[in-house]
């Protein structure tokens, strides 16, 4: 057994009620996640459950993850896992740090732990292995395969795409709510510790504290000093009277000077404050109540609640000293190789010089800190000094496509220009390579013209040389993030064979220059194209190679729009197990673990949006999509028209057909719609709009405007699929003006309308009453959703009538006597 269960009675720990039922539920749960920001005493909790209620018998194996080389740490894991299956845990040595070739066989050990007997293994500080380890290895250590293991992960606050994944797996959840103390709470814990207080006073204490167990030990300590509690203000005041006046001057220099981290290290204290070994006054000060010492990894952890003082008092002081700080700690994370934390620090001092030496790269679709790159990027191009510039052309030119991706067009121009003019003055030896990524950057100013962008990749071929861009790398997201060929790639009505041809000659030069960025888009175009025209045979031939050459490359935004395209097939299909494949192997796609960026996930809540919007299915799309706020969001410019798109289907579904129309014209105000895929798209559903509003006559004029533009290339689908909401207008305009498509549209139509209602029958058995046929179910939903009976009508093309008598009679199978009851029963 590893850990001591000898603790120390001499400090009172208070827990609720409600947290020891928590608690309590360790025995009984193969895996529990316990989550909640520094201060809320959950490893302490955990510690002193173990202690105190496992049987003598019962090992406990304690991992404390630190914030060190990613192998070792991974190393230091797998030895504990070990100690519990040998096998499992050499295993996992033999594989190491898992990456997207042995993930699968690391999961697969994880799920065949032998361990019969009650054992508990504790990852604490998990936080620290998250941003390395992919999601896949997370779920695998919840489900492992141990018949008697119980493993509890405790952590800061997870991420929300982590959040996501678990929901729906069976695990013990201790969050901040399970931790947070009460008025009543307060009151029980300051009795055990002897002191008597109020209900009016413990509800001051939750006031001013939020139940933050921290902050109500710092009030308890100010009660027994002063006799009163303190004001509200004051938790950095009680922090300053109760710990830092207590310090000598030199103590509190040292503080100030870890200030930047709050985890420390003993070298890197050593590091930070120019000391080979650490003082006796800086080794006292490292005592502190509130800073938490683990002497095996030699390291110190400082509550946040310290942390804040320490930053005030260090702006308390010259801006030189504060320079200082930051600028070592800068240096020291940049010579650990954590070149976004140490860009964050040289950010703050406007260090120009140490920022433009990093390797920026990695960074360029990451927030450092709160402040998105580009704002970084921007910053840089129009406040560093030349002189500095002239230095680092490479990173400059990496500053220019951070601002391409962002759509800052007019400074993106303005730095192009200043780097022409310093690279032809240039005579380094290696002025070659960089001419070539100046113009591999401005052959996006050509798009969407490809042949004209090809003709300067071609320039660019020349000046590589064989070799490949440093500054467009496979790890960016393809195309600012749009996983739709047709919506960018297709500029002129009647060229879409045209535009497919061009569109492989520069696929083909451009991922040899950037080491396969984008590999796969030309099939994916193709897919598409076959697709929206019908050809279900010629889209999945070209879906399935776009996902193998995207997958090949890792290219996460073509494997999506891949994904896509063959869920949609199988809908048409009617194959619901394939729609269910295409639709699961989406999160694969967006894993790659350079690629998991706000783009990648963004790209991956639009693509489900489409697909579960197109099937009714409400509850799986993302909040920020039915809500259709994105200005407060990070997207790139192009990914806004996919999450628009998303959010008119869905008003769709609530039948908000006013706001949808609104919204729409909005829309073309506002130029978002710059393609004619993007355009046919938004004038169908603006038509939809009209149509459930009684105005068909503007409504027909919208779908007239989108054939026009559709119609030339044989875009016959979205006519098809979207034919019952417009009410019979797309089937009225194919058969009197464009005859020649009307049997390819009455085909796409019935294969559409049949694989609709076997895939939306599949998606949604469970959810309803068996004895509820498809339409019923489909009346029933709206009506739960709040859809009044005219809004119900004009979605399905019936009348009020129809709606009624389809709710009488789901009221007497469902044994109800009113509508109010319905979503209650339907739960």
């Amino acid at each position: 057994m590893e850990q001591s269960r000898n603790r120390s009675k001499t400090d009172l720990h208070y827990y609720s009620d409600r947290l020891r039922r928590k608690l309590a539920e360790l025995r009984f749960s193969p895996a529990a996640i316990v989550e909640a920001p520094s201060g809320y005493g959950k490893t302490t909790a955990i510690r002193d459950f173990l202690d105190d209620q496992l049987p003598q018998s019962a090992p406990v194996y304690w991992f404390t993850a630190t914030d060190e080389n990613p192998s070792a740490g991974f190393r230091r894991l797998c030895r504990k896992i070990d100690k519990i299956d040998s096998q499992a845990g050499e295993r996992l040595l033999k594989i190491e740090l898992p990456n997207a070739a042995t993930i699968g066989e690391a999961c697969d050990a994880l799920r065949s732990i032998q361990c019969k007997y009650e054992t508990y293994l504790v990852i604490d500080n998990f936080q620290f292995l998250q941003p390395f380890l992919p999601l896949s290895f997370f779920l695998a250590l919840i489900e492992h395969g141990g018949e008697g293991l119980h493993i509890i992960i405790v952590t800061q606050m997870l991420k929300r795409n982590i959040l996501a994944a678990i929901t729906g797996h069976r695990f013990l959840h201790i969050t901040v709510a399970d931790l947070r103390l009460n008025p009543e709470d307060i009151r029980r814990y300051y009795t055990q510790a002897g002191v008597g207080i109020t209900p009016e006073d413990a509800r001051d204490i939750t006031q001013y504290t939020g139940g933050w167990i921290i902050a109500v030990y710092l009030q308890f300590c100010a009660f027994q000093e002063t006799g009163a509690f303190s004001s509200t203000r004051s938790i950095l005041t009680l922090m300053e009277n109760l710990v830092w006046d207590a310090l000598t001057e030199t103590q509190q220099t040292f503080l100030m000077r870890l200030s930047a981290f709050e985890v420390i290290t003993v070298q890197q204290a050593c590091v930070l404050s120019g000391f080979e070994t650490l003082p006796e006054y800086a080794l006292e000060a490292l005592e502190s109540p509130f800073i938490r010492h683990e002497p095996a990894q030699r390291r110190y952890e400082l509550h946040s609640l310290l942390t804040e003082l320490l930053l005030e008092k260090r702006r308390e002081r010259d801006a030189g000293f504060e320079q200082e700080c930051l600028r070592r700690a800068g240096d020291f994370c940049r010579d650990a190789g954590k070149a976004s934390e140490a860009l964050g620090f040289y950010m703050q001092i406007k260090d120009y010089e140490r920022m433009l030496a990093l390797d920026l790269s990695p960074l360029i679709l990451h927030a450092i800190g709160t402040t998105p790159f580009a704002e970084i990027a921007l910053d840089i191009a129009q406040n560093c000094p030349a002189g500095i510039k002239d230095k680092y052309p490479l990173s400059l030119l990496r500053i220019a496509w951070a601002l391409l991706l962002a759509q800052r067009n007019e400074p993106f121009d303005v730095l192009m220009e200043e780097l022409r003019a310093n690279l032809k003055a240039n005579g380094q030896m290696d002025v070659s390579s960089l001419w070539g990524e100046w113009t591999l950057l401005s052959s996006f100013e050509a798009l969407p013209c490809l042949e004209r962008a090809t003709a300067l990749l071609r320039k660019a071929a020349v000046y590589f040389n064989g070799k490949c861009s440093q500054v467009i790398l496979p790890t960016a997201p393809w195309y600012f993030g749009d996983y739709c060929q047709l919506a960018q790639f297709h500029s002129t009505p009647g060229e879409t064979d045209r535009e497919a041809d061009a569109l492989e000659d520069y696929i083909t030069l451009y991922a040899q220059l950037t080491n396969g960025h984008g590999s796969g888009a030309d099939a994916l175009f193709r897919a598409e194209l076959a697709f929206h025209r019908g050809d279900l045979s010629g889209a999945k031939i070209f879906a399935y190679k776009a996902a193998f050459l995207a997958e090949n490359r890792q290219q996460s935004i073509v494997q999506l729009g891949a994904a896509m395209l063959l869920a949609e097939i199988a809908l048409q299909k009617a194959d619901f197990a394939g729609w269910q494949h295409a639709v699961s192997s989406m999160e694969r796609a967006a894993s790659y673990p350079l690629q998991n960026t706000f783009v990648v996930r963004a790209a991956l809540d639009n693509v489900r949006g489409v697909l579960l919007t197109e099937l009714g299915d409400q509850a799986g799309i993302a909040d920020w999509l039915k809500r259709g706020e994105f200005s407060g969001r990070v997207l790139l410019a192009p990914m806004v028209n996919n999450a628009l798109f998303v959010h008119l289907n869905f008003l769709i579904l609530q039948g908000e057909f006013d706001r949808l129309i609104g919204t729409a014209q909005a829309i073309i105000r506002e130029a978002y719609a710059k393609t004619p895929f993007s355009e046919i798209l938004l004038l169908l559903l603006t038509a939809i709009g009209y149509t459930a509003t009684g105005n068909r006559t503007q409504a027909a004029l919208l779908v007239e405007q989108a054939a026009e533009k559709a119609l030339p290339d044989g875009l016959i689908l979205p006519f098809a699929a979207y034919s019952w909401l417009l009410d019979g207008l797309a089937d009225e305009l194919v058969e009197k003006k464009y005859p020649r498509h009307l049997e390819q549209f009455r085909t796409v139509k019935t294969r559409y309308a049949l694989g609709w209602e076997t895939l939306h029958d599949a998606l949604f058995a469970e959810e309803w009453p068996a004895d509820l046929t498809p339409r019923e179910s489909e009346v029933a939903k709206m009506a739960a959703n709040g859809l009044r009976n005219s809004e119900i009508a004009r979605i399905l093309s019936v009348t009020e009538s129809t709606v009624r008598t389809h709710l009488r009679t789901i009221f007497q199978k469902l044994d109800i006597d009113r509508r109010a009851k319905l979503a209650e029963k339907l739960k």
